[in-house]
């Protein structure tokens, strides 16, 4: 259970495990406490009632360093900074070399736009990237994720504002960086994590229900709202009220 101001609860007895190399997706309403548990997973925020355990061992026994580094965070709206292509993915770190920092952006399939680019790799960035598409911020986010090899993928809601040119693109890139790490994933987007191991489906800071893709809609409650919703189907969600 967590709270920011010490009297209003958030995170209410929020309980689930992700197994090695499985995909966790977090669905839920605005406020439902998905980017709360991101907070808490991250150590942005301190919390002082339950545990977070990773190999069984609390997050509070591992050096910050090493959290940061063995765990990547891909935001909704990544940040770029001025300097160069190749800054943005090194994010300063001179342990990552040119030929890592290359590996990333193919991994991620993000190369092809940077070699297309006036100096490529060296091309120079303005502030928050604006000469770039939020699909092409998005895939040198992936890269600058990539390079550091990270143990636990945490994304939060990576494909809310992309651009349709790149959309296939970063769903390819997703599922790549996906395949063998354990993913907490944040989707508004229901298309996106349907394969994913265990939705769970936040409301008002609990965990209301639980399960597959398949087997939440034959539950037939919020989140078969919620995709009935998404697929135009809100005639079916009135019946569905109804019954």
């Amino acid at each position: 259970s967590f709270s920011y101001d010490g009297k209003q609860d958030v995170l209410k007895n929020l309980t689930f495990t992700a197994n090695p190399g499985e995909t966790v997706a977090l669905v839920g309403h605005t406020g439902s406490g998905k980017s709360s548990t991101i907070n808490l997973l991250m150590r942005f925020y301190e919390f002082s009632r339950g545990d977070i355990l990773i190999d069984g061992k609390s997050i509070k026994s591992y050096p910050m360093e090493e959290l940061r580094r063995k765990i990547g965070l891909v935001l909704q709206d990544p940040f770029l900074f001025y300097g160069t292509v190749k800054d943005n993915i090194r994010l300063y770190n001179e342990e990552i070399t040119d030929e890592e920092i290359e590996a990333a952006a193919k991994f991620v399939q993000a190369h092809p736009f940077i070699e297309g680019l006036k100096e490529g790799y060296d091309h120079p960035v303005s502030e928050r990237g604006s000469t770039f598409s939020s699909g092409q911020r998005q895939l040198i986010a992936f890269a600058r994720t990539i390079a550091i090899n990270p143990k636990i993928l945490i994304l939060d809601e990576a494909t809310a504002s992309i651009d349709t040119e790149t959309e296939e693109l970063i769903q390819n890139a997703l599922e790549k960086m996906r395949k063998g790490r354990t993913t907490i994933a944040i989707a508004h987007r229901l298309s996106t994590i349907q394969d994913a191991d265990l939705i769970l489906v936040l409301q008002k800071g609990e965990i209301v229900e639980r399960g597959t893709h398949q087997e939440l809609l034959k539950q037939k409650g919020l989140y078969y709202k919620m995709y009935l919703l998404q697929n135009g189907l809100a005639d079916k969600v009135e019946e569905a009220v109804g019954q």
